[in-house]
């Protein structure tokens, strides 16, 4: 046999198990290793007040109270070790009243898969004594018993205390937000927060408290004032922290006081049934005229709220001008015990309504009493014109309205619902229980709506798949109302085909990803604009007045109107890619693009497709077809940067363009023609890279056809005030800076520096120089001292192409270079002469004679 064979022999082996305790008079729980109640016979059910369904949706934490999660673990892993233990304890039932229980717990052995704590129960007498007697001292000595339990996070109150809040008498748990607003509402003065701060108290650590309170519970037929009560409360810990608070309520004058509020059930079912009535109610006191109680109905007519109105005097309500033939109204309701009369009523606003009132007039031991009904008739004379434009509106629709009653049979509904439904069936549709037309559809119960309602709140709509006759599955939008007619109330369900918009929208979102994938597209396609509106120089013409410099100016001059291709060489920083764009901007060319790729920052695995572009699905990730820079850059210019850092094997790719003039996408086997003009460009020395086999010979002469050599800045240095002077301008103006004067002496130390970044290194340096700029002085000072180099200048060692710099200026830097160090400190430990060791003497000689000033590197 199998696992799953076995499996399922004992799991029908459990079932016959656990149906067999429902015939045993003891209470049995299973219980799995998280404390989850998995199953409970009909005992147990029965002696915990749940009904067994109800049951397994409770954990054995709101069973026994004794127990946490940390105590039932430690229980489960005794519980292994000796296989049963004898348990003696404590049980709540669901009314919240604890009893006492004797029993064994166990594993089952039927049980696999979960593992389950079998709990074999049963309640001692004592137990059950304890529960009444408890029961009786509540009721005989007016004591309300309450419980926080952090466990379930629920707070249990008795019958006594649920009578004096005027809560409904079949529900003894509420969660912990709930009753804090309902007690809110009853608390009276500022006493909320001392209460709040003992109960945190209680919540941080076992103890006992106690506050007196006074509460609001005066009702319809009892005019006392706000009674005082005292509270009790103790909290009790485990061993991990408090798990419940408990305690008692009472009046402040002491256990066997009267409570301010007792109602017997009739007087509770009388409320209950007011309530319900579809017409405004009001019980008045004959001899006073004070409102006693307003029923929902009036609360919605009125637009008062039951505080506003209970002992209020019925003049709140009248309108002035009908108070005289009211009070004659009332003289001659006691004799004729009836009268219909039509009066206003006030409504919160300010307002009228016009209403027809019925008032009855009875007597008892305690006094003399009104019941006045109002049925709101201010609009009687328009409802048979609305009701016809209603009609006729609702079967001009093209949602289906359905009217429900209490069985949920279909009542009434709409031309659109009829048309619909009817090919479901031959029957009327009237009379029809919605379940056999609308079979899934999940109904709320009416009751629950009319909540919502009253409460303001709004229950989200419903999606329901309807299938029509002909198979096809429409999906139905549902929202429910509930709706009053005469004295019956309805549910109301409005159902919209939305079936269009969701196709729609499934539509749309699959649209939206294939535009996602084109603008993925055309966002690589306008790198290449970025790439020229932000390129990292100034832009604009090139600006020299070196002699040397216009040898190159007319190189470019010869080479520009031609197709040929050039290669441009030089140091990092001098400007090679501003002579590509004016070669670029001199040519035919010129209104056509030119695309620059600096083939050093492309990544090795996707130079190719950069290059040349690829098809949608050529390789992982590549979700959309892209071109390359070179279909790109078709009728215009390519500007390969950094040339000799392509791979060997890309260099013969871009040899094959080169020679035939033609490109091929990754994953497609068809080639397209591209007519580009090739401008590389590079730093370093090809022929050395050919020797050495890094670089191709044959693509070195495709792109050698027409070679310029652009000028380090050292070798024209005539350009470096110039050059100072124009970025000084063009940063000021987009810094709002108001430079006007440059240091001549700054100037100078900048012509003797060597630049080995070139213009790019100067170009840093001026903008850095116009942010530190604090006056109209260009602040170069700042710069000169941050200078990337410092062996270039006049006192520093050079071997930049192999130029040797004279032995006294070497010595002057070195000791130039000790001198900083030591911070001016000539002789001594830690002084310059220690670290060249050389005499101090020998060293203060040497420095007279190079003219070196140790002042200026002290401090």
């Amino acid at each position: 046999m199998n696992l799953a064979e076995q499996a399922s022999s004992v799991d029908a082996l459990l079932q016959l198990h656990q149906d067999a305790f429902n015939m045993v008079s003891e209470g049995v729980l299973w219980v799995d290793e998280t404390g989850r109640v998995q199953y409970g016979n009909e005992s147990a059910a029965k002696l915990l007040g749940y009904s067994t369904k109800a049951l397994q949706r409770t954990s054995y934490f709101e069973i026994n109270p004794h127990f946490s999660m940390l105590g039932w673990k430690r229980f489960w892993t005794r519980l292994q070790e000796n296989n049963s233990e004898v348990l003696e304890t404590e049980f709540v039932n669901q009314d919240g009243k604890l009893f006492t229980v004797r029993g064994r717990a166990g594993f089952d052995i039927y049980s696999i898969d979960p593992e389950l704590c079998l709990i074999v129960f049963t309640a001692t007498e004592a137990g059950r004594r304890d529960a009444d007697l408890l029961e009786a001292v509540q009721e005989d000595a007016n004591i309300g018993g309450w419980e926080v339990n952090f466990t379930t996070n629920q707070v249990y109150l008795s019958s006594q205390i649920r009578a004096w809040l005027q809560l409904p008498p079949d529900r003894s748990f509420y969660g912990a937000a709930e009753f804090l607003k309902v007690l809110q509402g009853k608390l009276m003065g500022d006493v909320y927060e001392e209460v709040r701060s003992k109960y945190k108290r209680l919540k941080r650590a076992a103890g006992q408290e106690e506050i007196k309170v006074i509460l609001d519970l005066a009702t319809f037929d009892h005019h006392s004032e706000p009674a005082e009560y005292l509270i009790r409360a103790r909290s009790v810990e485990n061993e991990l922290e408090v798990y419940k608070i408990y305690g008692t309520l009472t009046s402040a004058d002491g256990p066997h006081g009267q409570p301010a509020v007792v109602r017997s059930p009739g007087e509770e079912l009388f409320r209950q049934a007011l309530d319900q009535q579809l017409e405004s109610t009001f019980v008045v006191s004959f001899a006073d005229r004070k409102i006693i109680y307003a029923n929902d109905k009036a609360l919605e007519l009125t637009g008062f709220s039951r505080r506003e109105l209970v002992n209020a005097p019925t003049s709140l309500l009248v309108n002035p001008e009908q108070r005289e033939s009211l009070e004659t109204v009332y003289a001659r309701l006691r004799d004729q015990r009836y009268f219909e009369t039509v009066a206003d009523i006030r409504v919160k606003d300010g307002g009228y309504r016009q209403v027809a009132a019925r008032m009855h007039y009875f007597r008892n031991e305690e006094g003399e009493y009104m019941l006045v009904i109002h049925r709101d008739s201010s609009h009687q004379d328009e409802y048979s014109e609305n009701l016809q434009l209603h009609a006729t509106t609702l079967d001009a629709l093209d949602e289906w309205v359905i009217w429900l009653d209490s069985n949920n049979r279909v009542a009434l509904l709409n031309e659109a619902a009829r048309r619909k439904l009817s090919r479901k069936t031959s029957l009327d549709i009237e009379g029809m229980p919605i379940e056999e037309l609308m079979s899934d559809l999940q109904i709320p119960a009416l009751a629950d709506i009319r909540q919502e309602k009253i409460d303001g709140r709004t229950r989200a709509a419903t999606d329901y798949i309807y299938t029509t006759p002909s198979g096809d599955d429409r999906t139905l939008q549902v929202r429910f109302a509930q709706v009053e007619a005469g004295s019956q109330r309805f549910l109301c369900l409005i159902c919209r085909d939305v079936t269009l918009q969701y196709n729609n929208r499934r539509k749309l979102q699959k649209t939206k990803r294939r535009v996602d994938e084109l603008t993925k597209q055309l966002k690589s396609e306008n790198e290449t604009l970025r790439e020229q509106i932000e390129q990292v120089n100034t832009g604009g013409a090139i600006i020299t007045v070196s002699r040397k410099y216009q040898r190159i100016l007319a190189q470019i001059a010869q080479v520009a109107d031609t197709d040929a291709t050039v290669l441009v060489t030089g140091e990092t920083g001098t400007g090679k890619e501003l002579l590509a764009q004016s070669i670029h901007k001199f040519s035919k060319r010129s209104r056509k693009p030119m695309v620059s790729v600096n083939c050093a920052a492309l990544p090795e695995n996707l130079i190719e497709s950069e290059l040349f572009g690829h098809e949608r699905g050529a390789f992982t990730g590549a979700f959309a077809q892209k071109k390359g820079k070179f279909e790109l850059a078709d009728s215009g210019t390519i500007f390969l940067d950094e040339i000799g850092e392509l791979p060997l094997d890309m260099q013969a790719k871009l040899l094959r363009v080169l020679q035939e003039g033609e490109i091929q996408r990754i994953g497609s086997t068809d080639s397209i023609n591209v007519d580009v003009r090739v401008v590389a460009a590079t730093n370093r020395n090809l022929e050395d890279m050919i020797t050495k086999g890094t670089f191709r010979e044959d693509l070195f002469y495709r792109l050698n056809v027409f070679p310029i050599h652009n000028l380090p800045l050292r070798e024209r240095k005539e350009d470096i005030p110039v050059l100072i002077k124009h970025f000084a301008k063009v940063y000021s103006d987009r810094m709002g800076r108001n430079i006007t004067h440059i240091n001549p002496r700054d100037i100078e130390v900048l012509e003797a520096y060597d630049f080995p970044g070139n213009v790019r290194e100067l170009i840093n340096l001026v903008e850095r120089a116009v942010i530190t700029s604090t006056s109209s002085t260009l602040n170069l000072s700042a710069s000169l001292r941050a200078l990337r180099r410092t062996d270039r200048g006049e006192e520093n060692i050079s071997f930049r192409n192999d130029r040797i710099v004279p032995f006294e200026t070497m010595q002057k830097q070195y000791i130039i270079e000790a001198l900083k160090r030591t911070k001016g400190k000539v002789t001594g430990p830690g002084g310059a002469a220690e670290l060249l060791d050389l005499n101090g003497r020998t060293l203060m000689s040497k420095m007279n004679k190079l003219g070196i000033d140790r002042n200026k590197f002290t401090g």
